[in-house]
């Protein structure tokens, strides 16, 4: 180690050892001083460099801050806006974000529809195609726009700040009523949504009319007024109608009115009231107080349902518990069509729960049912017919070549006539000089119901600069340019009818189901009350909701007519499938076998198409440079076969083999777990004669109930002559290959045993956990011989063969007793081969 002095130590003198203590009293005081000095001076030295460090920091800092506080902050600009609709479309776009145009058109239109979206969001991007859907075809009678309101910087998004979702659709009418679209965003719906906006309120003349409107909604809620004293009780109830499609968007219960002297038709005396008419009782509104909360309330509370429409929210919904809860429940799967006003499918099972829930035979309740709806249901498809027959007709006078109903022809210049086609559509502007001076702006396909004119004068004398050649024709109508007058609104409404009929074929085809009446002592009439049983009976539009029922066995899209009628019983956990033709007298003998216990159960099975409802991939991985399945990874000799509930009993319970089937579940992550130790023991016993391995998917399959498994995963054995005598792996044991092929083993017939043990003994130096099984293969043996002599003294006509097996086993005896720790697998496997077959 080095000497560690005070400098001023190396530059003392040499002095006599005698005078050391003189030495040591002169030198030592003037030592320490000097230490004390220079300890000192190094203190202030270091100060003075700190500080230095710590003003050059804060001169960094304080120079950093005011370089940044001089620059002036610098911002991407937003990205430019862009028209979300297509150019020519008859949506009026606001891309920008400003409110002012749309607000201005609101004010002057009866009717307008004001789109807010975002243009990044995926469901604006869906919901565009069914908004311009139903733009083309409604142009006439309302306005249609739409606002960007995520533009940075727009009136809109400044204004609506805290909308969280997009797309909204608004529907405003006069009187600053405005009504918020929330159905689901196809086509058919918004047209729906649409068409009861046009028209909220029927008017009702007759009883008659009354029934024939009962018999297509769930209820019908009727105001009774006189127009020029009451007008202040009819706007109320005007904007009940109107508000009440926001909780529901799809109509299922009609309004209507009754003026005048008609209400003495319907029994009313007292005006203003109101009334709702159900399927078995009419009650009446006492509350004097007329608003539109106290009127919701009141139809919601008291109203009652035989049938209903059901449309859940996704493609997993919780509205099926509330009914199942109640007891049993009929689903009838059918098209909805929303571009027509009436669904036989819908007609008929309302006649069915009116005749189950009518345990007192009421009278006016089996007319209604039993004749008055079946008329309805006749006239309806008569209505239909001749709809079909004018359609055609209209166009084959008008030379229309092509299929019926075909898209219209866009003109060259389209985009001229887009831009002023919803201009005031109000009556009252219908003299404004705007109209005038268009070239046939409105008419973009030959009205089917007007006039040709064969050389018509498609402009204005006064407008110069138009085009003849270019403009379509125009057709001689009492007065082209008032679209309210009585000759263009039935134009109008027969151009409607025609397509709104090409729209809802182009869907789905008119369904009319057998009208026949079930004979006597078929009916259900009052069954409900007889068996003390409560059935919903739930009609679900099978073009928008068949993963529901894919997800009961069937495909709903192949089945005729897409129609398909179920019973779920949740009581004994069982569904059951109507196999025969849909008709009111087939239905109603369903359910009749359903509550006498006649009806086979309905097993599901994976069999059937999953196209919408399971989207199953199998990932590929590289084995050994070949491209195989994640299930064949561990062995590309070794598989499950997979089995489904039409093969189960002849796969399985039929077969000549000793079945090792796995029961599992797709939604169950242990399963894959087990599915592997499974196959790593398959590859271990892959040469056992007559041993399957087998796997089902107890999510897609029902088998009986004897099969049917409490738990997933569930792996039992069922042997080759006794199936009876099946065996379910325990649940108390780990799961692991060490187990799962003891559990294997031990079900195996005795030679098919001692194979298994060889083969078992031959993976262990694979598999570590599998020690000691030459011990195993001892006792195996021992047991077998035990076997053999005991069939030795029972069966004496195949002593020979038994001879031959006892003397196989005394040398494979011998030649374990003689192995310590290794063995010769390939002669054991001669031994046992020989073993097998003898024993075989």
């Amino acid at each position: 180690m080095s000497d560690v002095r005070p400098p001023e130590a190396d530059k003392r003198t040499d002095t006599p050892c005698g005078d050391t203590a003189g030495v040591l009293g002169r030198n030592v005081p003037s030592a320490n001083q000097e230490v004390v000095n220079s300890s000192r001076k190094v203190q202030r030295n270091m100060v003075i460099y700190y500080g230095k460090e710590v003003i050059c920091i804060i001169a960094l800092i304080l120079t950093t801050y005011a370089t940044l506080q001089n620059n002036a902050t610098r911002t991407a600009r937003p990205p430019s806006p862009r028209h979300f609709f297509s150019a020519g479309s008859l949506v009026s776009d606001s891309p920008d974000g400003r409110l002012g145009p749309t607000q201005s058109r609101v004010t002057l239109s009866e009717l307008s529809f004001v789109f807010y979206y975002a243009p990044w969001c995926a469901s604006s991007q869906k919901a565009r195609t069914a908004y311009e859907h139903v733009a083309r075809i409604f142009y006439h009678e309302a306005h249609f726009a739409a606002i960007n309101c995520w533009q940075p910087g727009g009136e809109c998004r400044l204004q609506y700040s805290k909308v969280q979702s997009w797309p909204v659709l608004m529907a405003y009418m006069p009187g600053g009523l405005a009504v918020q679209f929330n159905g689901q965003w196809h086509p058919k719906n918004l047209v729906k949504f649409v068409r009861s906006l046009i028209k909220p309120i029927h008017r009702l003349g007759v009883p008659n009319e009354l029934l024939t409107v009962l018999t297509g909604h769930d209820a019908v809620v009727v105001a009774f007024v006189e127009l020029q004293k009451h007008q202040r009780a009819y706007q109320i109830f005007f904007q009940t109608a109107v508000k009440f499609l926001e909780r529901e968007p799809l109509r299922e219960m009609q309004f209507a009115v009754v003026t005048g002297e008609s209400a003495k038709a319907f029994g009313v005396d007292t005006m203003p009231s109101i009334r709702l008419y159900q399927w078995n009782e009419t009650l009446e509104y006492f509350n004097s107080t007329w608003t539109v909360s106290n009127i919701t309330s009141w139809v919601v509370d008291h109203n009652q349902q035989v049938t209903l429409w059901m449309s859940p929210t996704g493609g997993k919904s919780k509205m099926f518990s509330q009914y199942i809860k109640q007891g049993s429940a009929l689903l009838f799967f059918t098209p909805r069509n929303f571009y027509w006003d009436w669904t036989d499918g819908y007609t008929m099972i309302r006649q069915l729960g009116m005749e189950y829930y009518n345990c007192l035979g009421d009278k006016w309740i089996n007319e209604m049912s039993r004749e008055f709806m079946m008329f309805q249901r006749k006239e309806n498809q008569q209505n239909h017919m001749e709809l079909r027959t004018m359609c055609k007709d209209l166009l084959r006078n008008f030379q229309r070549h092509g299929p019926f109903m075909q898209k219209p022809q866009i003109p060259r210049h389209r985009a001229v006539s887009v831009h002023f086609v919803n201009v005031l559509n109000n009556s009252k502007h219908a003299d404004n000089e705007l109209l005038r001076d268009i070239c046939a702006i409105e008419e973009h396909e030959e009205p089917p119901h007007a006039k040709y004119t064969p050389n018509p004068v498609t402009c204005h004398q006064e407008r110069k600069h138009c085009d003849i050649d270019d403009q379509p024709p125009v057709y001689a109508t009492q007065n082209p340019f008032d679209k309210r007058s009585p000759e263009s609104l039935k134009i109008l409404a027969e151009r409607r009818q025609c397509e709104l009929l090409y729209h809802g074929e182009l869907i789905q085809k008119a369904i009319f189901f057998p009208t026949g009446q079930p004979e006597n002592g078929e009916g259900i009439s009052g069954l409900g009350c007889k068996y003390n049983k409560t059935m919903s009976f739930i009609v679900i539009d099978s073009l928008t909701y068949h993963p529901f029922a894919e997800r009961l066995g069937v495909d709903v899209l192949a089945q005729k007519d897409k129609s398909a009628v179920f019973i779920i019983d949740p009581e004994n956990e069982s569904t059951y499938f109507m196999k025969e033709d849909i008709s009111l007298r087939n239905i109603m003998q369903f359910v009749r076998n359903f509550f006498q216990k006649r009806l086979n159960r309905h097993l599901k099975t994976s069999d059937t198409p999953m196209r919408f409802t399971h989207t199953f991939r199998e990932e590929k991985v590289e084995v050994n440079g070949s491209s195989e399945s994640s299930s064949n990874a561990v062995s590309r000799e070794v598989a499950f076969d997979v089995v489904s509930s039409k093969t189960f009993l002849e796969s399985v319970m039929e077969s000549g083999s000793t079945d090792v089937v796995l029961f599992t579940s797709t939604n169950c992550a242990f399963c894959t777990m087990m599915s592997q130790n499974v196959l790593q023991v398959a590859q271990i016993l892959r040469h056992i004669p007559r041993l399957r391995f087998v796997t089902i998917d107890g999510d897609r399959n029902d088998l009986p109930w004897q099969y049917q498994m409490e738990y997933f995963p569930s792996l039992v054995v069922f042997p080759r002559h006794n199936k009876a005598e099946s065996r379910i792996f325990p649940t108390h044991l780990p799961v692991t290959v060490q187990n799962i092929l003891s559990f294997v083993v031990a079900n195996l017939e005795r030679g098919s045993r001692l194979r298994a043990i060889m083969l078992a003994c031959s993976a262990s130096k694979k598999i570590p956990s599998l020690g000691h099984c030459v011990q195993v293969l001892r006792t195996e043996v021992e047991a077998t011989i035990s076997e053999s002599l005991r069939q030795w003294r029972t069966q004496a006509h195949r002593r020979s063969s038994i001879l031959r097996r006892l003397q196989i086993l005394r040398e494979l005896y011998l030649h374990l007793h003689e192995t310590n720790q290794f063995c010769d697998f390939k002669q054991l496997e001669h031994y046992v081969r020989r073993i097998v077959k003898i024993w075989s």
